[in-house]
């Protein structure tokens, strides 16, 4: 199995990114990726992530900000078994492959999430889309960038009319900060929030800066991923409501 998964890797590193979707039938359900590391981050997803269900109740309603190509989404519909999920992704190429891997297209947005209406400019990784910000990273080469519309979480939480949410999931390497900042209402609704908070990186505000924010309106910390490293990129932190 996983010397599958690296030959596939190495396969679709030689054929680049402009090959088409591939489709992998996970858990019965159809899965469409074309970057190199699709299958292995969902893959990835199910590994750091399968603690939630000991957190969440029974259908949970949950808003995956930094959505990519559906990964995390893919994730809570099978395995959480989500009664609904909102997906945000700004860079419309991984948007176009989000729709194909979300059963109800409306509640998947292609835009950015700040604490401002606005635009802001995507910067496109070149080793895959996942690593794609608007937080630019020194060590990050970069091969394309797009100018996106930039909203705030509460504003689309109002125009989707979503009302409590059980899990509110942000990764969007670097700016995760604005993200919070951009939703006082929401967090007011949510009962646990899946953060990626930098460290050793550029970035909106560190796990300092976040792990205060979010302490300050009444959530602790009830979860953190371990880390080997020694300059540690981010680490996802779970924080539940008191």
């Amino acid at each position: 199995m996983i010397q599958r998964k690296y030959l596939h890797y190495l396969a679709s590193r030689i054929s680049g990114p402009g090959q088409r979707p591939r489709c992998a039938t996970v858990f019965g359900a159809p899965f469409y990726c074309d970057d190199p590391l699709g299958v292995a981050s969902l893959q990835r997803v199910y590994c750091d992530s399968h603690h939630l269900k000991d957190y969440l109740p029974n259908r949970p309603v949950v808003v995956d900000v930094g959505a990519n190509i559906g990964q995390f989404a893919f994730f809570a519909r099978q395995y959480l078994e989500a009664a609904r999920v909102i997906s945000v992704e700004p860079l419309p190429e991984s948007h176009q492959m989000l729709l194909r891997n979300t059963p109800v297209p409306g509640d998947s947005l292609c835009c950015a999430v700040t604490d401002r209406e606005g635009s802001v400019t995507i910067h496109v990784a070149q080793e895959t889309t996942q690593l794609s910000s608007y937080v630019q990273q020194p060590d990050c080469v970069y091969r394309a960038c797009h100018t996106v519309a930039a909203r705030t979480l509460d504003g689309i939480a109002a125009e989707l009319g979503v009302g409590e949410v059980d899990l509110l999931k942000i990764d969007t390497e670097g700016s995760e900060f604005d993200v919070l900042r951009s939703a006082p209402e929401l967090l007011r609704r949510s009962k646990f929030v899946l953060v990626e908070m930098s460290v050793f990186r550029n970035c909106s505000g560190d796990l300092f800066q976040v792990g205060a924010f979010l302490k300050e309106r009444g959530f602790e910390l009830v979860a953190l991923s371990p880390c080997r490293q020694r300059r540690p990129r981010d680490l996802d932190g779970l924080f539940r409501r008191l």
